[in-house]
């Protein structure tokens, strides 16, 4: 469950962040994939607001605000715990969207722009709020990037790594 979640993180957090430790949290909700991941109370909200709609997207706006929601609880929690100025979080997808109207060529399953281009939203030090980067990136350059955050030298990089640190083009 999406809550039950959001408070493990921020149990995990606080016990590294007060033994001094670094830590990487990978929250992984898959909420948008069934309507069973909604709560019965927002739920019950879009079915009155959205009466007469069609019941899928009645529950995908629940599971939607249910999802950010527990988005939001773990960014108040780094907040709450003054953990923000040493914490990058990420806001990723898994591959790109389905069927319907589609402004790219292809979509879920495809390689082409598509089914790989997916949401990116990172938020962190030295990161200006509401900043914007047009250049592109891909899953593998995560890793990269890591090691760059953590300090870890280009050349302790294994050569058959692939991808780039893309931590430049987030303080520009």
């Amino acid at each position: 469950d999406i809550f039950g979640m959001a408070e493990r993180a921020e149990k995990f957090m606080l016990k590294n962040s007060k033994a001094k430790k670094p830590f990487y949290i990978q929250l992984s909700w898959n909420a948008l994939h069934a309507s069973q991941n909604a709560m019965k109370a927002t739920m019950a909200k879009y079915e009155k607001s959205l009466s007469g709609q069609d019941g899928k997207r009645v529950s995908v706006a629940a599971i939607t605000e249910d999802l950010d929601t527990g988005v939001g609880r773990v960014l108040d929690a780094i907040d709450r715990h003054g953990l923000a100025e040493n914490t990058y979080v990420i806001y990723t997808s898994d591959n790109g969207a389905g069927g319907g109207k589609r402004a790219l060529n292809g979509g879920k399953g495809d390689v082409y722009e598509g089914g790989i281009r997916v949401p990116f939203i990172i938020r962190g030090p030295g990161i200006p709020p509401n900043s914007w980067c047009d250049v592109p990136i891909v899953g593998y350059d995560l890793l990269p990037t890591f090691c760059e955050w953590a300090g870890v030298e280009k050349s302790k990089i294994p050569s058959t790594v692939e991808g780039g640190s893309f931590a430049s083009l987030l303080t520009h």
